[in-house]
């Protein structure tokens, strides 16, 4: 094998979707390198996230953090080392470097500009699309997280076709969370199993105003959303309605475990990956049935359209739907760190 460096930029950020899937890749592939591989993972000195590895060999490099350390840093540390491969977990890596592996998680900023509508999100979706346009080109390989992902990427970047592999979530972390003996004082208002419960935020994309009006329309069920509360909504929160603000692992677990149904409307998704953590832990889900989900999360969840929320939601869950069974058993971070392993080989 080459030598390969590991992006360890995810490892000073928030831990969410995208940098979940790098952390829990980087442990599963550490138990694979052998000491005939030479693997090394780079990281900026913010970083405050490292796990414990026993065959990755961990360097700080550089005093930069963010963007910054991972374009210059990173950047000058690889052209440095003619014999290196970079491996990137989180849909950026340095430009102007020899070819290598990135994961691409989904081209939602290409695919849906009309989500991005602040300054900001404006000039982060530019950042993105220019980085997808130079991957797509430039890497040896491009890897994503389902089969609808691969088909968006080979559609609007025809140059990458023939070097896009599949190497997905998975869900097995979800339970290493304790599940909260006091989640019931915490949230009085919640009662086990008799309230709706999401994981949101005002992004366009995640379409929290689904499950406010499905709440307008259903008046007499109970929801409860987590995530950063914002003062300005634009919309009318009705009583039915909690808003839970920032809520720890295991509160999400707790409250996961104990409601009637997990609710996920999102209009695109690249893989998707609550959902199928809802359904590791044992609840009902309701999902949209675009993009991703209906791949991912096959027949054993509810299925809403995102566009459309007239739906009775108590006789939605009164549906019978497929066991998780079969979905859980093809989701493994060890199989998906040895499909990324053999990737690797592969050079």
């Amino acid at each position: 094998m080459k030598e390969f460096v590991i992006n360890g930029k995810f490892l000073a950020d928030k831990l969410y979707g995208i940098t979940r899937f790098g952390r829990e890749i980087l442990c599963a592939l550490d138990s694979l390198v052998s000491s005939n591989d030479d693997v090394t993972l780079l990281i900026p000195k913010n970083a405050t996230r490292v796990p414990l590895l026993s065959n990755i060999k961990i360097q700080t490099i550089g005093n930069l953090s963010g963007i910054p350390w991972e374009q210059i840093n990173l950047g000058f540390y690889v052209r440095r080392h003619p014999n290196v491969m970079c491996v990137n977990f989180c849909n950026i890596a340095p430009f102007f470097i020899q070819p290598g592996i990135t994961v691409i998680h989904d081209i939602c900023y290409k695919v849906n500009p009309q989500y991005y509508r602040s300054l900001r999100n404006k000039i982060s979706r530019l950042w993105h699309c220019a980085q997808y346009k130079y991957l797509c080109s430039h890497e040896r390989m491009i890897v994503t997280v389902s089969q609808f992902s691969k088909s968006e990427i080979g559609t609007y970047y025809p140059q990458a076709i023939g070097k896009i592999s599949v190497v997905p979530n998975a869900w097995q972390h979800i339970t290493q969370y304790a599940e909260n003996p006091t989640w019931e004082t915490a949230y009085p208002f919640l009662k086990r199993h008799k309230f709706f419960f999401s994981l949101s935020t005002l992004g366009i994309n995640k379409n929290m105003k689904w499950i406010v009006n499905a709440a307008n329309r259903n008046p007499a069920s109970c929801f409860a959303i987590a995530g950063k509360k914002y003062e300005k909504l634009g919309f009318e929160i009705p009583k039915n309605v909690h808003l839970l603000g920032y809520v720890s692992n295991e509160d999400v677990c707790s409250l996961i475990k104990n409601c009637k149904a997990f609710i996920f409307p999102s209009f695109y998704e690249g893989f998707g990956l609550p959902p199928l953590e809802a359904l590791a832990l044992g609840a009902d889900v309701i999902a949209s049935n675009t993009a991703s989900m209906p791949e991912v999360l096959e027949k054993s969840v509810h299925y809403i359209d995102p566009y459309s929320d007239d739906v009775d939601i108590e006789n939605l869950i009164s549906q019978k739907v497929e066991s998780p069974d079969t979905v859980l058993l093809k989701y493994d971070w060890k199989k998906s760190a040895v499909s990324l392993y053999n990737i690797m080989k592969e050079f």
